[in-house]
């Protein structure tokens, strides 16, 4: 007997209720202080990451998304550069669905904005937190999720002078 196709979820709404969260894991959490030495160079004399301008203080975040079979993955991503150092936290929420489905590519983009990535930025704020104060450097603070550009407020209207 062979299976027909999987399913087409068909909105944001069914994929909510058809999608479990299963677990969120850690893929990377990493820090490195850049005062002291000369971060060019790596222990074993090749060439190291380039950091930017000392004082070029600024925030990588990347969402990725991946679904096989009834399970789907949104993995959230950050890098935070500051004058004192280097963090990473690579983040992933696992969903399982009852069974296979397929997803519109607008629908799995509107998933992760709106329901995955919620669930995995107090991870990652945390994970970057947490290695800031191992290292002993100030902790920089990611920006919370600004509810009106992942459309869970409308736009604030805009100002005009009167």
């Amino acid at each position: 007997m062979t299976a027909g196709p999987p399913h087409e979820v068909s909105s944001l709404e069914e994929l909510q209720q058809l999608a479990e969260l299963v677990d969120v894991v850690y893929y990377e959490v990493s820090g490195r202080r850049t005062d002291g030495f000369d971060t060019s160079e790596t222990f074993d004399g090749t060439e190291g990451e380039a950091e930017g301008p000392a004082g070029d203080d600024h925030a990588d975040i990347r969402l990725m998304q991946r679904m096989e079979g009834n399970r789907l993955a949104v993995r959230t991503r950050a890098l935070v550069v500051t004058s004192e150092g280097r963090l990473v936290a690579d983040v992933a929420a696992l969903f399982r669905t009852p069974e296979p489905v397929r997803i519109p590519a607008a629908i799995a983009k509107r998933f992760a904005a709106v329901i995955a990535t919620p669930v995995t930025r107090p991870y990652l704020r945390e994970a970057i937190h947490q290695s800031a104060v191992k290292l002993g450097i100030a902790a920089p603070l990611l920006p919370v999720l600004d509810l009106e550009d992942i459309g869970l407020l409308p736009p604030a209207p805009a100002h005009t002078p009167s």
